[in-house]
């Protein structure tokens, strides 16, 4: 996303990391997604990857702000999308207990609030830091475009709508009203039946990833 959206030229390869091919380990030794290939100069972790691209290719338009407390800020937000948001995500998503599931939702739910009150904190929007779609966007947005698999398997839902001043997540739907027009966030989507179909061994929890085995475990997300 962060490519498309600084118009970088690029040759996307789509691999199957769940079989870990060959291609994938030679870039990224965990075999995870994404990963870059730049001369053979090899980038993975998605927030690394998005400060290289950033670094690398400092054309407009710039994903961080020019001023370096708010670029701190905007690796604060989007470091804590990936540590709490998502280890959620996968425990909602593969506990079979419905008490467990159910502390998910709450979490979910928490962590959204949580969210949404820093942006409102830090700015009108409609994006997450103002009005310039950048760093926190990018790293959030795949992750909430994936609550329609919560709600499929889970039932799960942010409450309230964008027209709801009253609501504590009326920001939280502005936001997400905004980044679901943005190109490159568009061209980052894929069928939602496929990927229904690929969090289906989550949702049953046989999946075998990293992944899976950490939320099993109560590990560390990889």
């Amino acid at each position: 996303m962060a490519l498309l959206h600084k118009n970088v030229d690029f040759t996307y390869k789509e691999v199957d990391p769940y079989a870990k091919p060959p291609e994938l380990v030679a870039v990224n030794p965990h075999g995870l997604v994404p990963a870059l290939d730049v001369d053979g100069n090899h980038v993975y972790e998605s927030l690394i990857t998005m400060e290289y691209i950033e670094d690398a290719f400092p054309q407009e338009p710039r994903i961080l702000p020019a001023n370096p407390a708010s670029r701190a800020t905007a690796r604060i937000w989007a470091d804590y999308c990936n540590k709490k948001l998502v280890p959620v995500f996968y425990r909602m998503l593969q506990r079979q207990e419905e008490h467990e599931r159910e502390a998910a939702r709450k979490d979910m739910l928490e962590h959204v609030r949580v969210l949404c009150k820093a942006m409102q904190q830090l700015s009108d929007g409609p994006f997450f830091m103002g009005e310039k779609f950048g760093f926190v966007d990018i790293a959030l947005s795949p992750w909430v475009e994936c609550f329609y698999i919560l709600k499929h398997h889970r039932g799960f839902e942010v409450p309230g709508s964008v027209n709801d001043a009253d609501s504590d997540f009326c920001r939280f739907h502005k936001w997400w009203q905004a980044v679901r027009e943005v190109p490159a966030f568009k061209g980052t989507l894929c069928s939602r039946d496929e990927l229904l179909a690929t969090y289906q061994r989550y949702a049953d929890n046989t999946a075998t990833s990293k992944v899976a085995e950490a939320i099993r475990s109560g590990g560390p997300m990889p």
